[in-house]
């Protein structure tokens, strides 16, 4: 006996509700993180601090100690509003600037001009809309008979976007652990310069780092979980 129309009417009314108030499941894509880094190694390019340069250009040859950081941006969101804080008195080569999707871009910072010194400091940026700020912390220490080359990778909780006073995210990053503000991880580069990765809920950063003195890093930010989150031009490489 078939169900009457009436009845019927009522179960699909009555799925259409609960439907409606169910939150909205956003999947993670099937495409694999390989594919995206082979589009995004085709179509990612250079900003505005790399027009004129290249990584190589921005070595300091007349100091023992440099450090040139290259950050890209894979996601959809601009990093802006750059903050260098450099944790001892080493100077700034090059200032960090914005990083729109799909671009890349770097600076260099150097030892003091007088001194036994590394350098050593963080950098972050806002994403904008995203509400909170990636923070990367290095440090290159002059003598390696005593220290070694480190990085560290991390986000601000969402909705904190203020930048931490003087030092106290280089403290952080480099004596302690992660809180409730800042979360991240940190890897020293000496025998092992594999990348490594910092994840969290949305994004994630996969960072390397040479372990001589003319220190090259080089930093991802890319979406953790979501390819609709990705730069517009990896995007369209995706479809």
């Amino acid at each position: 006996m078939g169900v009457p129309f009436p009845a019927l009417k009522t179960m699909v009314t009555v799925f259409l509700l609960l439907m409606g108030n169910m939150s909205p499941v956003v999947l993670q894509s099937s495409t694999p993180l390989s594919m995206v880094k082979a589009f995004a190694y085709e179509v990612v390019t250079p900003g505005s601090s790399l027009a004129c340069n290249t990584v190589q250009d921005l070595v300091d040859t007349h100091h023992k100690v440099t450090v040139v950081i290259q950050v890209e941006n894979w996601t959809r969101y601009r990093m802006m509003v750059p903050r260098l804080q450099i944790a001892n008195d080493g100077a700034s080569i090059t200032n960090p600037v914005a990083i729109l999707p799909g671009k890349r871009e770097a600076f260099a910072v150097r030892m003091p001009s007088s001194g036994r010194k590394g350098v050593y400091g963080t950098v972050s940026w806002e994403l904008i809309k995203a509400n909170r700020r990636f923070v990367l912390m290095w440090s290159a220490p002059y003598d390696f008979n005593h220290h070694s080359n480190w990085l560290g990778l991390g986000m601000t909780g969402e909705g904190l976007v203020d930048v931490a006073a003087g030092n106290t995210w280089f403290d952080q990053m480099y004596y302690n652990s992660s809180n409730a503000s800042l979360k991240f991880v940190r890897k020293k580069f000496y025998y092992n310069v594999d990348p490594f990765i910092y994840s969290n809920e949305k994004f994630e950063a996969e960072g390397e780092m040479t372990n001589g003195h003319k220190v090259w890093v080089r930093v991802i930010v890319r979406p953790s979980n979501n390819w609709e989150d990705l730069a517009y031009v990896i995007r369209q490489k995706l479809d």
